[in-house]
């Protein structure tokens, strides 16, 4: 769902020679997993050549993640993926194919960009005897390979942040230090959400790369989503606010919202939301068929749908930039 409405607009507006996606919290992969199907269906339309077409496809997704594992499984998935794609039936058969991931911390490592995408300032974590403190996990394992990929602004930025609190005190501070955002006792999803669009391709308004996130909704009601909310998303293009807190999606405890937006000023006084009613009366046997993910799907884009489970509305932009938000439906 999240990549139709980021990556499949952006192939088309940039082309597929151009575009290319960021998950700055990969995990094991699968919104890379899921873009690079995409890439490949249209790669091998256009080169004979299987292995090439793979390739081409896995130059369009990039990731980065702190765990390491993670890191290692998401590369495993993606050459698997890439075997398959290609009929390969044996890994010693192949090729050495140019896997784009990296281990580190995408909220400290990398450059930052202001809106016209003309670099502002490199993060380093361990810049400063400061910053010394920090544990060897916290370290890149391959320090050219993150400079690489979070050196270099995205047509798309999709992901999953996590949704914890940092409990550390000095890496706390670390992260307040570089993100205005941070407010208060805040989940780390807040400067994610910053990181994002920072790291989102912007030239001007007609041309910006395109934002599809699953949150933690938590910042709408806490006292710690107040600056993302009035002072940070007022000047991004929200586009789209999706109340997911009460589908089923397998493994997400944590109530949900779905984000999409363009690093751009806003170029609309209306933002499309699509607002909870009732949440799933039982688990499903198919989760993308459930109830209320069904109702999202049918009443994205209808303005002013309305049935058992969600409705629509255009709500004017000023209403997203006060806190808290409220998305319930009916």
């Amino acid at each position: 769902f999240i990549l139709d409405r980021t990556l499949s607009p952006a192939i088309d507006e940039f082309g597929l020679d151009e575009v290319r996606m960021i998950d700055p919290t990969c995990g094991s992969g699968h919104f890379l997993l899921g873009g690079f199907a995409r890439l490949f269906d249209l790669w091998v339309k256009r080169d004979d050549n299987d292995i090439v077409a793979a390739q081409k496809s896995l130059d369009g997704v990039w990731g980065v993640d702190i765990n390491p594992f993670a890191v290692a499984i998401a590369r495993f998935r993606l050459i698997v993926a890439a075997l398959r794609a290609c009929d390969i039936d044996s890994l010693k058969k192949a090729p050495a194919w140019n896997i784009h991931l990296a281990t580190g911390d995408s909220l400290l490592f990398g450059s930052r960009w202001d809106r016209e995408g003309n670099k502002k300032g490199e993060q380093q974590f361990f810049s400063t005897d400061d910053e010394s403190w920090a544990p060897e996990i916290y370290a890149c394992e391959d320090k050219e390979a993150i400079s690489e990929i979070l050196g270099q602004q995205y047509h798309v930025v999709v992901g999953n942040p996590p949704y914890i609190i940092v409990k550390d005190r000095r890496l706390n501070q670390a992260y307040r230090d570089r993100y205005r955002t941070c407010h208060r006792k805040y989940s780390i999803a807040v400067p994610f959400t910053e990181r994002f669009v920072d790291l989102c391709w912007a030239v001007s308004h007609k041309s910006s790369g395109h934002i599809g996130m699953i949150t933690a909704n938590s910042f709408m009601k806490r006292e710690f989503g107040k600056k993302l909310i009035e002072e940070f998303l007022p000047n991004v293009d929200l586009t789209h606010v999706i109340d997911t807190s009460g589908a089923y999606i397998p493994g997400h405890g944590t109530p949900t919202v779905i984000l999409f937006a363009r690093n751009r000023a806003p170029q609309s006084t209306l933002v499309r939301a699509v607002l909870g009613i009732n949440g799933e009366p039982s688990t499903p046997s198919d989760p993308s068929q459930g109830e209320v993910w069904m109702s999202l799907l049918r009443n994205i884009d209808v303005a002013d749908a309305n049935d058992s489970f969600s409705s629509s509305a255009d709500v004017p932009r000023s209403t997203f930039s006060s806190h808290p938000w409220s998305i319930g439906g009916g």
